[in-house]
């Protein structure tokens, strides 16, 4: 006569397989999540490379004033306090006002600041920053050119070329290999394998 239905101890070992399946699935679903949210924060700070990128185009005359003001020594991001100045009036909003090269520089840093910093990513109430990067920092920094310099004056040329990288860096979550196109926020995520960071390069003609 054959035995019906399930003996205990088959009950359990089904149950051990089983879970040891769902927590396999889990591992998985949360390094999803990881790396989701890493190839989000890399899209924001290739976005916000990008904003600063077409903002020295346009005021291409004061592109060395740029580098200035968010060198690789002095970054914006945390700790800056560009964007507050400028939510306090002490800097010009040339969204409103006729601005000049020198003013147009400081305006645009001061929004790049508040948008490394996640100000326009807060709550209605409270005020609370929910989005944006993790320690974004950007800066600003001249790579060097074969034209980095006026030409000698008489040979007709009234422009020289300057080449400049805009960085974005801020704190992930895994090890990964350190960044070397750019020491922008080096040494303010811990170990610099934890350190992301992405560049672009752009050439801006410069008047003589």
């Amino acid at each position: 006569m054959l035995s019906r239905g399930f003996t205990l101890l088959e009950v359990l070992v089904t149950l051990v397989i089983l879970l040891f399946g769902l927590l396999g699935i889990a591992g998985l679903m949360a390094k999803g999540q990881r790396a989701s949210y890493e190839a989000f924060q890399r899209q924001e700070a290739l976005a916000l490379a990008n904003d600063m990128a077409e903002r020295i185009r346009d005021n291409s005359s004061g592109a060395i004033t740029y580098i200035a003001g968010a060198s690789v020594n002095n970054p914006l991001g945390p700790g800056a306090i560009d964007y507050t100045q400028y939510l306090n009036g002490a800097i010009t909003d040339c969204a409103l006002n006729a601005c000049s090269p020198a003013n147009l520089v400081t305006y645009d840093l001061a929004l790049w600041d508040g948008l490394l910093n996640g100000f326009t990513e807060s709550q209605v109430v409270g005020g609370n920053r929910i989005g944006g990067i993790i320690d974004a920092r950007g800066c600003i920094e001249n790579t060097g050119s074969t034209q980095a310099a006026c030409p000698v004056p008489g040979n007709g040329v009234a422009t020289y070329t300057q080449s400049i990288r805009i960085s974005v860096a801020w704190q992930g979550h895994d090890d990964t290999v350190p960044p070397t196109t750019s020491t922008c926020g080096t040494g303010q995520y811990g170990a610099e394998t934890k350190r992301r960071l992405v560049s672009l390069d752009l050439m801006v003609l410069q008047p003589c």
